[in-house]
C-alpha cells in the first residue's frame, strides 16, 4: 500500500496492494483455499483480529461509506473514501463467515478523519482497544485515535496527542505498556506508549519509513517498514526491519527483503516456531500486486533471508485486482488474512472483502 503526499495538503497519490496464487514447494495454491469473510457491496478493507482471554475471535476491519464500492467504476477511489468500523465475533476462525456484522458505536458519525486503518487488540486487563487513523486520506484531524470496549459499552473516539498528521498504524502490548506505531508527515515512523495513565513522546524508529507492523519476541520488539525517502522519489523500495529492547529505542538493520522490480508495502512478521516469516504486498506491474513471503531463522541478518515466494496471485489473464494489508494470526494454527477485490472464483474484480486462509499447512 504506497502512498505518495502532495506537499502542503493531507492528498494523496495511492497505489494499493494485490493478489495471486501460490508457487510454494508444496504445489499448493493457498488463496484456492481462502475464504471471504465479509460480503458487503461496499469496499471493506484493512483487517485486524485476535482471540480474547474467554477465546472469542474479534476480527475488526474499515468499511467504505460510498455505495459504489467498485474501484475505478464512476472513478471511485478507496483511498479517498471515508470509512465507518465494523466487527464480528465468533468461537473459531471459520465461523466468522457467518458471523453476524456489527457497528462499532460512534464511528459512523466521525466526520474528521476517513478511519481507513484499523488495529485492535485486547489489553492484560481484558480491555480491548481499537485504533484508527486516516491513511493519509484528507482528514482535517489526522492523529490517531482509539475506541474502547470494557464489557459492557464502547467508547471513543479518543485522539492521542503528538500524532499530527499520523497516516498508517499498528499497535501491540507488551508487560502491561501498550505501543502504537505510526508514521506522520514526510513518513517518519515512530512509537508512542500508554502506561495506563499517559501517553509517551513518540519516539522515532525511522526517518524514512512507512506502514511498519510490529511484534514482540523473546523479549525483543522486531518493526517491519517499507522504505521511503521522498527527496530521492524512492516509494516501496525494499522491507526494512528495526529491533529494540524496550520498544522506545531502535537500531535499524536496513534491506530483508524486496522483489525484483517492484515497489514494496504491507509487510508483516510473525514466528512460527524457529522461523520468522514475513509476508508483504509487492507492486510488480503487470504482475500486479500479490502477497509474498520470505523466511530467516536470524532475522536481523540481512542476508539470511530466504528467496520470496508468491502467497497469491494478481490476475486472471489481463484482469488485475488489489490484494493487501496481509495480517497473520497463530495459535497452533495460521491464518492470514487480507484484503481482496477479487471474485469468488479468482477470474474477475470486483469490490473489496475482508478474506482469510489457512496457511499453516502451505508454509
Amino acid at each position: 500500500m504506497k502512498r505518495l503526499f502532495l506537499r502542503g495538503s493531507l492528498f494523496l497519490i495511492p497505489a494499493i496492494c494485490a493478489i495471486a496464487v501460490s508457487v510454494l514447494a508444496s504445489g499448493s495454491t493457498p488463496d484456492s483455499k481462502a475464504f471471504r469473510v465479509t460480503t458487503s457491496p461496499r469496499y471493506d478493507r484493512n483487517p485486524s483480529f485476535f482471540k480474547a482471554d474467554d477465546g472469542t475471535y474479534w476480527l475488526f476491519f474499515a468499511r467504505g461509506r460510498n455505495s459504489i464500492g467498485i474501484r475505478g467504476m464512476n472513478g471511485y477511489d478507496p483511498d479517498y473514501d471515508s470509512y465507518d468500523i465494523y466487527y464480528k465475533t465468533a468461537r473459531n476462525i471459520q465461523a466468522l463467515q457467518r458471523a453476524t456484522e456489527k457497528l462499532l458505536p460512534g464511528s459512523d458519525q466521525v466526520t474528521f478523519n476517513t478511519q481507513r486503518d484499523v488495529a485492535a487488540l485486547q489489553a492484560s486487563d481484558g480491555r480491548i482497544w481499537v485504533f484508527t487513523s486516516s491513511g493519509y486520506a484528507p482528514s482535517s484531524d489526522p492523529r490517531v485515535f482509539y475506541y474502547t470496549y470494557e464489557g459492557s459499552a464502547w467508547s471513543g473516539p479518543t485522539s492521542i496527542e503528538n500524532t499530527a498528521y499520523a497516516g498508517h498504524i499498528h499497535a501491540l502490548e507488551n508487560n502491561g505498556q501498550i505501543y502504537v506505531f505510526f508514521d506522520a508527515w514526510d513518513y517518519q515512523l515512530k512509537v508512542t506508549r500508554w502506561n495506563g495513565v499517559n501517553w509517551s513522546s513518540p519516539a522515532m524508529i525511522s526517518a524514512k519509513a512507512t506502514l511498519a507492523k510490529a511484534t514482540v519476541e523473546g523479549g525483543m520488539f522486531y518493526a517491519v517498514w517499507s522504505y521511503v525517502d521522498m527527496n530521492a522519489n524512492e516509494y516501496g523500495k525494499y522491507i526494512g526491519l528495526s529491533t529494540s529492547a524496550d520498544g522506545m529505542t531502535w537500531t535499524n538493520h536496513g534491506e530483508i527483503a524486496s522483489w525484483p522490480g517492484a515497489t514494496n508495502w504491507d509487510p508483516v512478521l510473525a514466528k512460527d516456531g524457529r522461523i520468522f516469516r514475513l509476508f508483504w504486498a509487492p507492486d510488480a506491474g503487470v504482475e500486479g500486486q500479490f502477497i509474498a513471503m520470505s523466511t530467516s531463522e536470524n532475522p536481523t541478518s540481512p542476508a539470511s533471508w530466504s528467496t520470496p515466494v508468491k502467497v497469491t496471485t494478481a490476475s486472471y489473464g489481463a484482469i488485475t485486482w488489489w490484494d493487501f494489508w496481509p495480517q497473520v494470526y497463530s495459535d497452533g494454527l495460521s491464518y492470514l488474512a487480507y484484503t481482496s477485490e477479487r471474485n469468488d472464483a479468482g477470474t474477475n474484480m470486483g469490490d473489496a472483502n475482508i478474506w482469510m486462509m489457512h496457511i499453516k499447512n502451505n508454509l
